[in-house]
């Protein structure tokens, strides 16, 4: 019999046996594993020989300090520890459940917004050469601070390309919009020009065509929800599209490729692309020279380039652009990386990426930490309440020769089993329930239950099971711990009482629950004043109709302004809800930047501006050319007191103020108001008919003007705005925040009753004999109320009064970052916070103090 291991057995023993022990007994190892070394097979061999020392030493009982069988002892401790914690949650259903159920849900947050706030920061992440394109932007100084723009010189992009060495491609992009045709369809659609580079530097996956495609400026590049939509289920390749133009040039383009569905996480997800050549082409602006300013260029530096190369280039570009446009001076040229661009938006005007303000991200995060904290304070109350119940099953165990580190470890690992269950549940309530439910809240985020690295996502999961299990477990591991066994079986261990660090615990959690709801309650009433917010004029019962050209807008309005159901009418260039034209006003070396619309006679009796000084423009010459009527924002910003005939020079042209209107809103509530100036029309100029009528009539002269407009622009669209619908992508984004407030305050309530519960259930089980001798003595059951709730009412009330300024101070702050004009914060979001605390709190605590007055005393003295 072969009793000489092979090399590696005997390497293997040595590191795992105590070398003096491994002398006393490699004789009966060797014999014993005989076989297992001889076998034909090395590698079941090892396996074989490695599994069988571990089971040797098992059976030969070797005491610990002998050898490294520690592993398998400590495992198979591990597995016994794992049976007792699933008995009892299957023995303490109830409690078990809410312990897991709680922790599950602010579990389910917190991956939630993982996901979002990983979505948020790993936009256009994808992009293979994404870490060598960079935006050129700039910096233009706004009354006396810089504004940060997107827009760039059209001419920048290829003079850079062919000027710096450094660079590899380029693509500029300017937004326009297009009636689109194909067959008998027509729709209105917002359309990008770019630059052949586009495609070569972003990674967007094309089903048909190749990343060249563009370099034929007959062709065009839709998305695949484009080629649905206009095409059905036909290949679109090949097909030709007509597009036309506000200058009524119509380009007939065959579509050359068709985009793949865009990645989650994309920023700038546009639906048609046309070759640049095409725009110059259709001459639809003076585009020559650097006046003009593009939205946006997009620069791809060479391998192992760096961006600082080009920087010296950009004073001379400055000078440059500045010489040409005078009235658009800007300061600096500055680069943005495309990885920073989305968590930046927020910040460039005229932005072509899409992303959110960090404030949002910033707030969801902290809420998920407080949320996270009140379930692990849940946790440990709960599981200490649970624990009394098992308290000779503590103190047999030390009898029988536990010490603590061993009952340590077992509730530990039963707490860690707990929290494992809670990540389970709360994974999948995030993936089924939360994560879709904040898709349909939020459509356009487009958010999805995925990550840019899976093996983060993992280990995120795996450090939250861990952090929280170590929190939540640490407290009732080693409180329960320290019981003394011959306290216990005597029946004195006051389990329970006088235990401040609960009550500590209880205070940070409705510290953190009142801090939250009062913060979701103050940003929810800000939600409610901007959704009653006056915009500044009367939007009901005005409809306006967009039109090509002058042409179109005579016709239409001779088809309907001897309509009855028409007040009154008028024209402008653009129209107040979709936006008005922005452009600055030289003073000195600064720029006041403004806003500017052209209207025509009636617009302030159709719109109902409400005129503070002066009169309203009308039809005639000096009007047309000269005057100009101004917001209260424009006086305030020139400093003038009395506004009216003021003058002031813009365009080379000398404007007077005839008249002053009340501040209004021409885009939505998220936008501070800026100066405007309402200058007379260029009758070629329009753009919009707007018509005013009862609104239970506007149903009636919509679909006269529809029948009318199919008469006379058969080829177009029909685009009718409904005033008083102008800001309802503001107010559905609005009604989602309060929605999803409201939500988050109704996870805090929950969480700060589980919490009550749990240490009231604590309280009331370790004076249950008190209640008993005060009965005895003749004790009313007021009285008994009064002990179980006093010092929860103390407790409550101290931490109403931390936690509430302190939401409303945090809340504060996010909300003047978002909006510009915010109300100040009233005593209804602490009345509102408090009396939906002390509801639910008085109804948790109902169980628990029936409980205790209604003890039966035999039931609980008989043992002293």
């Amino acid at each position: 019999m072969n009793t000489q291991p092979p090399k590696w057995a005997d390497r293997f023993l040595r590191w795992y046996c105590n070398p003096r022990f491994l002398e006393e007994i490699e004789g009966d190892i060797y014999e014993l594993f005989d076989r297992r070394i001889e076998r034909k097979n090395p590698k079941v061999a090892k396996v074989k020989f490695v599994w069988d020392v571990f089971r040797f030493f098992r059976w030969s009982n070797i005491k610990k300090s002998n050898s490294k069988f520690t592993t398998m002892n400590q495992f198979m401790l591990f597995k016994n520890y794992l049976k007792l914690g699933i008995r009892n949650i299957r023995k303490n259903i109830v409690t078990s459940s809410i312990n897991i159920f709680g922790l599950a849900i602010a579990i389910c947050f917190a991956v939630s917004i993982y996901i979002f706030n990983d979505m948020s920061l790993n936009m256009d992440g994808y992009h293979a050469d994404g870490d060598r394109i960079y935006q050129i932007t700039n910096y233009i100084e706004q009354d006396g601070s810089q504004e940060l723009w997107g827009d760039t010189p059209i001419e920048l992009g290829p003079d850079l390309a062919s000027s710096q060495s450094s660079i590899e491609n380029f693509s500029r992009i300017e937004f326009r919009s297009s009636s689109v045709r194909s067959g008998a369809d027509v729709f209105d659609e917002f359309i990008l020009f770019v630059d052949p580079g586009y495609f070569e530097m972003f990674d967007f996956e094309m089903i048909n065509g190749n990343e060249d495609v563009l370099r034929n400026k007959n062709h065009v590049v839709i998305s695949k929800e484009m080629a649905t939509k206009y095409f059905s289920d036909e290949d679109p390749i090949g097909k030709e599209l007509s597009f036309k133009f506000g200058n009524g040039k119509i380009k007939r383009l065959m579509v050359g490729a068709v985009l793949a569905e865009y990645p989650y996480n994309t920023s700038m997800n546009y639906q048609f692309f046309l070759p640049m050549d095409n725009f110059f082409d259709l001459e639809i602006e003076e585009t020559k020279g650097w006046a003009f300013m593009t939205d946006a260029t997009f620069i791809m530096l060479k391998e192992g380039e760096s961006i600082s190369s080009i920087y010296d280039s950009f004073d001379d570009y400055v000078e440059l652009q500045n010489s040409s446009n005078p009235e658009w001076k800007v300061r600096k040229f500055e680069v943005m990386a495309l990885q920073d661009l989305s968590a930046n938006a927020y910040r460039i005007v005229g932005a072509v990426a899409g992303g959110g303000h960090p404030a949002g991200r910033v707030a969801l995060t902290v809420i998920a930490i407080f949320l996270l904290s009140m379930a692990c304070f849940n946790f440990m109350n709960i599981s200490v309440v649970s624990a009394s119940k098992r308290l000779k099953e503590i103190a047999l165990r030390k009898v029988m020769g536990s010490v603590r580190k061993e009952i340590i470890k077992q509730f530990m690992t039963e707490n860690l089993l707990q929290c494992f269950f809670a990540l389970i549940v709360g994974t999948l309530l995030a993936y089924f329930l939360l994560i879709p439910w904040f898709d349909h809240l939020i459509p356009e985020l487009n958010v999805e239950f995925r990550t840019a690295d899976p093996m983060m996502l993992g280990i995120f999961l795996v450090g939250l099971l861990l952090v929280v299990g170590l929190i939540a477990g640490a407290y009732p591991s080693f409180y329960i711990s320290k019981f003394d066994s011959i306290t216990i079986f005597k029946g004195n261990q006051k389990f329970g009482s006088r235990n401040k660090f609960s009550m500590v615990m209880l205070g940070v959690q409705f510290f953190l629950a009142i801090t939250t709801i009062v913060g979701c309650f103050i940003m929810t009433e800000q939600n409610i004043y901007l959704g009653k917010k006056d915009w500044g004029y009367d939007p009901s019962g005005t409809m306006s109709i967009y039109v090509n050209n002058t042409d179109q807008y005579e016709l239409l309005k001779n088809e309907l302004i001897n309509h009855p159901a028409v007040q009154s009418y008028t024209a402008s260039d653009y129209l107040i809800g979709r936006g008005i034209a922005k452009s600055s006003l030289e003073l000195g070396d600064k720029q006041l930047p403004i806003r500017q619309i052209a209207v025509g006679k009636n617009y302030f009796d159709t719109f109902r501006f409400k005129i503070k000084e002066g009169r309203a423009l009308t039809d005639n010459a000096t009007d047309l050319l000269g005057n100009v009527v101004i917001n209260e924002k424009f006086a305030e910003s020139m400093g003038w007191d009395n506004a009216l005939g003021q003058t002031f020079l813009y365009d080379s042209i000398r404007r007077t103020v005839v008249g002053v209107v009340e501040n209004f809103h021409y885009y939505n509530f998220f936008s501070a108001i800026e100066p405007v100036m309402i200058k007379g029309l260029d009758p070629n100029r329009v753009h919009y008919l707007t018509i005013q009528t009862s609104p239970e009539k506007l149903p009636e002269l919509e679909a006269s003007a529809r029948l009318a407009w199919q008469q006379i622009a058969p080829n177009d669209p029909f685009d009718r705005i409904f005033q008083k619908d102008a800001f309802d992508d503001f107010y559905q984004e609005n009604n989602t925040n309060t929605t999803l407030l409201l939500f988050i305050s109704g996870i805090a309530i929950v969480l700060a009753c589980l919490g009550l519960y749990g240490l009231l259930s604590f309280n009331v089980q370790g004076k249950l004999k008190e209640f008993s001798v005060r009965k005895v003595l003749g004790a009313e059951p007021r009285a008994l109320v009064m002990i179980v709730s006093k010092q929860y009412f103390w407790v409550l009330l101290i931490s109403f009064v931390i936690g509430a300024p302190l939401g409303a101070y945090g809340m504060m702050n996010m909300v003047t970052s978002i909006f510009p004009d915010t109300k100040s914060v009233s005593v209804w979001p602490f009345i509102v916070a408090m009396a939906i605390i002390l509801t639910t709190l008085i109804i948790t605590v109902a169980g628990q103090i029936y409980k205790a007055i209604n003890v039966n005393p035999a039931d609980l003295l008989r043992t002293e």
